[in-house]
């Protein structure tokens, strides 16, 4: 097995056409110093399904030398909490040229997305690349590259061009980098999303990924067309959480999705065809099961812990903590393993199948292609409502915020939280569904929030 470490940053750059004989503008001298590097010759292959599964997905993976950081590169998108207007923000993993094809880690990271699709050598992207820094009094921030590309498929060169790109090398580089971005434009720099790889994988680049993304529909569109937007975006967040927990190593924001999707189709079992969705909600309901039990167990150790810190018996505390310390080390590492077994096993790649299809054409019962108003016909069910009002908010605007104030923002004189109608639906519905844990923590957190905001 290859041993070779795995290196991982994220990458925040701007990207510009520009002319062939576009001059660069002059950029204000408070800035910093700019310094002149050597000139970068490098060659890419760049790695895809025949249909550019991946770059439909905004993922690339290559393998490229010339450019300091030789071997295989492969950038996953990344969402911040704010990300910079113009921006393409990424998170690169990065491993040594040990080997011709791509690395066993990257393959496995991106298995829900292939879903069993063999990937291939799909384009060639030759660059010379004239690199400046620019060095600020906190050291170096911005890094501004011009670049002249020629692209080949197939040795058949299908498009030349320059491209100039600016990348944070600090976050404190951002200001800096908005200020250069906007002086570009002004000379004449066109700002472009399309990233080398896409301009040369042609039409296939240009297509929807598996899951799409689709328009907001509006209020009065059939139900079948409100149900599979809604299904269609809470899937593209599920696929993008399970992508995130592979490189953060942390899977709480991916149970958070499955369980938002099990709540939705909870809310919406009046309009979906039941028996098609059954193994789907077991799946989910195994998945979910599975991602929780390590993070459980992590934190009956904190409680124990805590337990075993708080007795004033004689016995020795320490040797308590160390027993303590013990037992919940092999179940968590056990809880692990069964994990990483789950997502090797066929039946999760087998989940994220069904979520596709899920998601491009949901099994809905008749009544979803009749002209009436999805808002009108939801379940009295409380949870049902609010996760109606958390998901479709974007279309039912006003009822949506009315509803979620009465349900989880009503508060007593004493100004604590009157969350008795989501209580006594969740006695109703059994504490164990996740869907209904959901819409509870939904409630509460919001409510507190408008205490606190108060």
């Amino acid at each position: 097995m290859d041993s070779t470490p795995t290196k991982q940053h994220v990458e925040t750059e701007f990207k510009f056409r520009v002319p062939a004989n576009f001059e660069l503008p002059s950029f204000p001298q408070s800035l910093g110093t700019w310094t002149t590097e050597a000139t970068r010759n490098m060659d890419a292959i760049y790695w895809d399904t025949t249909d550019a599964t991946l770059l439909r997905w905004g993922i690339t993976m290559r393998t490229r030398s010339g450019g300091g950081d030789d071997g295989w590169h492969l950038k996953i998108p990344t969402r911040p909490r704010e990300q910079p207007k113009g921006a393409s923000v990424r998170t690169e993993l990065h491993r040594d040229p040990t080997s011709a094809t791509p690395p066993i880690e990257f393959l496995e990271m991106l298995s829900t997305v292939l879903q069993g699709s063999d990937v291939l050598p799909i384009a060639r992207v030759r660059t010379e690349r004239n690199p400046q820094a620019l060095t600020g009094p906190s050291g170096q921030i911005v890094e501004l590259v011009d670049d002249r590309v020629t692209l080949t498929r197939n040795e058949v060169i299908v498009d030349q061009f320059r491209e100039i790109e600016i990348e944070l090398t600090s976050e404190l580089g951002l200001p800096d980098a908005l200020l250069i971005c906007e002086i570009l434009r002004n000379a004449g720099a066109h700002t472009s999303s399309v990233s080398k790889a896409a301009s040369a994988f042609g039409p296939d680049a240009k297509k929807q990924p598996d899951v799409p993304r689709l328009p907001t529909p509006d209020r009065t569109d059939l139900p079948c067309d409100l149900i599979r937007w809604a299904l269609s975006r809470q899937v593209r967040k599920i696929f993008y959480a399970e992508l995130t927990s592979r490189l953060a190593g942390d899977t709480h924001g991916l149970t958070r999705e499955l369980i938002e999707l099990d709540a939705l189709l909870k809310a919406l079992r009046d309009w979906l065809n039941q028996a098609e969705q059954e193994f789907l909600e077991e799946d989910l309901t195994w998945l979910i099961r599975e991602l929780s039990i390590a993070a459980e167990l992590a934190d009956q150790h904190a409680q124990a812990r805590a337990l075993v810190n708080s007795l004033s018996d004689p016995l020795d505390p320490d040797k308590a903590a160390a027993a303590v310390d013990q037992y919940f080390a092999g179940k968590i590492e056990a809880a692990r393993s069964s994990l990483q077994a789950a997502r090797r096993s066929d039946r999760y790649l087998y989940l994220f199948s069904d979520l596709i299809n899920l998601a491009c054409v949901p099994a809905v019962t008749p009544r979803a292609y009749e002209p009436r108003n999805l808002w009108e016909n939801i379940s009295r069910n409380p949870c049902d409502r609010l996760t109606i009002a958390v998901h479709f908010g974007a279309i039912f605007k006003k009822k949506s915020k009315r509803l979620k104030k009465n349900l989880h923002c009503s508060q007593t004189k004493t100004g604590r939280v009157n969350a008795s109608e989501m209580l006594r639906a969740i006695a109703l519905s059994g504490k164990i569904d996740p869907a209904v844990i959901f819409t509870l923590g939904v409630s509460l957190g919001a409510a507190i929030h408008a205490e606190d905001a108060s």
